[in-house]
Order: C-alpha cells, then structure tokens, then sequence
C-alpha cells in the first residue's frame, strides 16, 4: 500500500529506474512536474493535496481534467489499473494546479524467466527474458554470468530491439570445466525479483536457419536445393554444420526430410510433375551438440516434366 507516506515510494522508484538521487520537492515546483506514485493493484491509497496561501479554501481532484473527488483527501480504497493517469489538485475557482502527481499502478516484478541460446558457438550466447505475469510497469533488468567454480562475474551487454529484450553472453572460456550460473534480477517501481540459472554452453548450441536457400527445378523431374551457412555461425571449416532438407507439397504439411553433411546443396528427383513443393533448411552442429536450428524461411518452387 502507498499512503501519504508517498515521498519515499517516489525515490525508491526513481533510484531503482533512473541513475542519480531523488531531487527533495523543494528543488523542482510540483506544479511544473508531476511526482510519480507507483502503487500495488488492489491497495488503497491515501495523497492529501497541500494547500498554498490561502489555506482552508475548497479543493478538487483531477485525472486527466476531470473531477474525481472534492476534498484534500485523494483516497482510493482498492487501486486498479484504470486508475492511472495525471491527478491534480485545483481550487473550483480554476487556475494552476497546487499540486500533481502521476499515479502509476501495476504490480511488483516475479523471478523472471530467462532463455539463452548459442547462436555463435563457441563465441556468444544471446538471452530473452520474460515476466511470468505483466507487471504493467517500467522494468529493468540486471543479468551477470560467472563460471560455476569462480569468481569472475561478466556482464550480460544488452542489444536494443523493437521487439524483445535481449542480451549477448560472450566473455566465454572454451576450455571451461563446467557450466555457467546466470543471476538476473527484475526491478520496477514496487519491488525487485531475482533468480539464478545453470547455463550450460554446449547443451544449448543453436544456430541461425541457413540463408539464401535457392531451389532450382530442372527438366526430368528434378530439382537442385541450396543454401549458405547461417553468417552467424563463426566458422564452418573448425566448426562444420549438419543440414536438414524438408520439402512438402500443397498444404499437406506432411514434409519429406532429407539430410546432407557438410554440404550446402541436395538434388532430388522423381518429384511430381506439376506440383508446387515447398523446401525449408535447418542447421546443427555436425556431432549434434544442442540442438537444430528454427526452420528457414519455405521457397517454392513447381516441377515440370
């Protein structure tokens, strides 16, 4: 529950969100910038509007222009979500508000979920990360790694996406003895969650799909598939890669799949004539450490006689 006691629940929130100090009121007017409240779904809470000169004269509340409550008093018994918004303390005689806050419901973060892969083996790994339930809130997030059995803690770099949150491991030990132990911790405005993960590097090597797969369809029913290694992979001479073919017709989705070592073309024949087959390449590392990688983007192409 956040009460009037709010001044505290603003610089926990700011300190934890935003580098530096949480400015005393004093030094910014509250009427030029709102303080911002985070709040748990459910609670009640309570802001009393401080009056100016002029002290005892009638005062309304505000969200976002419109009247909610007449009084000082600003209490909300069961916060929800709907409530947030810009709230403003105002005489009824109009003029500037004499006081602003923010009000930010939502909920405090859970132990984040967490997903690593090596795309890059043995270079990096990249991370996802998840809230098993949305918080509603700004969330950041702290992720280090370590080998098991050291000290040495490395930080997990973020890369900005439009997408997801997403992190690149790459301070790896190629002779390393054991696995790596990931700490993540979520912070938001009400609170702060933490968990720990083995991380083993082989066991979730996984690379990109192959790309610019090209399908060639010849006369006498036969049809010429190739592709190129994924360009993130490092190096497919020291580190070669297995392949996969899948090719369906229609939308039986029914896929025949054939594999090639080492090799990025595959010709198929006695296809049949007049059909649309659609072809799809994943990857693995060749001695089938992790696992495959997702399927490619399907290429059709129609067989003739």
């Amino acid at each position: 529950m956040c009460v009037w006691r709010y001044y505290i629940c603003v610089c926990i929130a700011l300190t934890s969100l935003h580098t530096g100090l949480c400015q005393d009121s004093s030094a910014q007017s509250l009427k030029d910038q709102p303080r911002e409240v985070y709040v748990d779904v459910g609670s009640e809470l309570r802001v009393q509007c401080d009056d100016e000169p002029g002290e005892g004269m009638p005062v309304e509340w505000r969200l976002n222009g419109s009247v909610v409550q007449t009084g000082p008093l600003l209490h909300l018994n069961s916060t929800r979500l709907e409530d947030g918004g810009l709230y403003t303390c105002h005489r009824p005689s109009g003029g500037d508000a004499i006081q602003q806050i923010q009000l930010r419901p939502g909920y405090p973060p859970s132990p984040p979920d967490i997903r690593c892969w090596a795309p890059s083996y043995p270079n990096k790994a990249l991370c996802t990360v998840s809230q098993t339930t949305e918080t509603h809130l700004p969330t950041k997030y702290i992720i280090t790694y370590r080998q098991w059995d050291t000290g040495t803690v490395y930080p997990c770099h973020i890369i900005l996406t439009s997408v997801d949150f997403l992190c690149e491991m790459k301070d790896f030990e190629t002779l390393a003895s054991g696995p790596y132990l990931i700490n993540i911790t979520a912070i938001n405005g009400l609170g702060s969650a933490t968990k720990l993960m083995p991380f083993d590097l082989e066991d979730n090597v996984k690379p990109d799909p192959p790309v610019d797969v090209m399908v060639t369809a010849s006369h006498r029913r036969r049809v010429l598939v190739q592709w190129r290694p994924p360009p993130s992979w490092p190096n497919p001479v020291l580190f070669p890669l297995k392949y996969k073919l899948r090719y369906y017709w229609g939308s039986s989705k029914e896929p025949v799949e054939v594999e090639s070592y080492d090799s990025c073309v595959i010709s198929l024949d006695s296809l049949k004539v007049g059909r649309t087959y659609h072809f799809q390449v994943s990857a693995q590392e060749l001695m089938g450490i992790g696992q495959g990688s997702d399927w490619s983007e399907p290429v059709s192409a129609t067989v003739s006689g």
